[in-house]
């Protein structure tokens, strides 16, 4: 966990509960909901009350939907994100119950977009979905604070679990799926651009939520791929980074 880190907190019983049914080990780090600064708080409060004294139905339905924040609800403000040594626990943004899923045994998707208003950049939203075994699923966003922490802490955690594992299953001549790529002792392959060896592969690039793969004796891309479709993208960069020429 970085410096920016917030500082480890004490559990709920019922997270230290699941935290050791699934062995997830010692606490690392605790993320509480983002919340809105004063100013933009006291808009809210201040346009609540107009439109409950002018329009009591618009003022009743804008005020329970500020009721998704935890400005305004105290069971969203209890959520948290949870990252330990093997795993995290994540409350849902909307919905009751915790999450707990293994870094061994996830498959992570992010997708992190910057809006663009007149050429301007605006806002940045930060979408992580966690996938484990069988049907357990979370998707952790902006909604907790840092997600510049969280998503690169998670995606590092996975490839410390998962790397080794990865790079010798494939070195044992099996093909491990990162979602959009599949990568062997041979080379990589999509289902749309086929099978490119590793002697032909000229580079590897992450731009602008896009992973751009290269090839020699070619001026143009072999192929292009949103970072959003690639599983575990750390682990799938550091074995073709070990492969490749």
């Amino acid at each position: 966990m970085t410096a920016t880190a917030p500082a480890r907190t004490s559990l709920s019983a019922e997270a230290a509960e699941l935290a050791a049914r699934h062995r997830l080990g010692a606490l690392q780090g605790s993320f509480a909901p983002k919340r809105m600064n004063k100013a933009l708080f006291a808009l809210y409060v201040f346009a609540t009350l107009h439109l409950l004294a002018l329009f009591v139905v618009p003022g009743l339905a804008f005020l329970w939907w500020l009721r998704r924040t935890p400005d305004f609800s105290r069971k969203q403000a209890a959520k948290r994100l949870h990252l330990f040594e093997n795993g995290m626990i994540v409350h849902p943004q909307s919905g009751d119950g915790m999450t707990a899923i293994r870094w061994d045994s996830v498959r992570l998707y992010q997708n992190i977009t910057q809006k663009i208003i007149n050429g301007i950049p605006s806002t940045t939203t930060h979408v992580y979905s966690a996938v484990g075994p069988g049907r357990v699923s979370a998707t952790i966003t902006e909604f907790y604070e840092h997600p510049g922490t969280w998503g690169p802490h998670m995606q590092e955690a996975v490839l410390r679990a998962q790397g080794q594992a990865a790079l010798k299953a494939v070195l044992e001549g099996e093909k491990v799926s990162f979602g959009g790529f599949s990568l062997s002792g041979t080379g990589m392959a999509t289902t749309r651009n086929g099978h490119l060896p590793w002697t032909d592969v000229r580079g590897i690039r992450v731009e602008a939520g896009r992973v751009h793969i290269t090839r020699n004796g070619d001026s143009g891309r072999w192929c292009s791929a949103a970072v959003s479709d690639i599983a575990n993208l750390h682990v799938f960069l550091a074995v073709a980074e070990r492969l490749s020429p």
